[in-house]
């Protein structure tokens, strides 16, 4: 039987969170709750819609031309069964998986690392407003680590850059994500 995740967003296409293009799933609920996160709609547990982890798999299917997923939340551990689910059903339909968790490895469980192994990238880590820095590729604090875990991927996919992306969503609404620095929302706040 698959398992169910809650998740708070997803987008079928992106091209910030991770290399290539790649579908992106924000995993709903997060206890680590970290001073300035940008997620904090994320954090409770009882947001976003509830998704059988083989409806997923099946859609991933449909959606063309993607290398793989992006798993972040929320926090993806805080729902193991579900996202070890994912993560192993992306690697056997050959999707890439890129993986965030605000855990240090040292805290990881034996499921944690199993899923952490089967990754081709993960950051890991707890967001640290002190040391947020928006030049950082695919993580908001420096004290943040990204692994390489398979040999698809290496550092030669880690240029430092701010990245944003504007999605216009079904009901006309737009919808900015990525990691904007301050000069950015600025500038399109002169827009209005």
């Amino acid at each position: 039987m698959s398992a169910t995740i809650r998740l708070g967003h997803r987008l079928d296409r992106s091209e910030i969170y991770g290399p290539g293009v790649r579908s992106v799933f924000w995993t709903q609920g997060c206890t680590l709750a970290c001073k300035g996160c940008w997620n904090t709609q994320y954090w409770s547990s009882r947001g976003g819609q509830e998704i059988l982890v083989s409806q997923i798999l099946t859609e991933l299917k449909e959606i063309e031309d993607i290398e793989g997923i992006t798993l972040l939340g929320g926090e993806p551990f805080q729902q193991l069964d579900a996202s070890f689910e994912l993560i192993k059903g992306c690697k056997e339909m050959g999707l890439s998986v890129f993986l965030y968790t605000g855990y240090e490895p040292s805290e990881f469980n034996e499921k944690m690392q199993t899923c952490f192994d089967l990754s081709d990238i993960a950051v890991t880590g707890r967001f640290v407003q002190e040391l947020r820095d928006t030049t950082l590729r695919w993580r908001g604090s420096s004290n943040q680590q990204v692994h390489f875990i398979s040999d698809l991927y290496n550092e030669s996919v880690l240029q430092e850059q701010t990245e944003v992306e504007c999605h216009i969503l079904p009901n006309g609404e737009i919808r900015m994500v990525g990691y904007a620095d301050t000069t950015f929302l600025l500038e399109v706040g002169d827009f209005k």
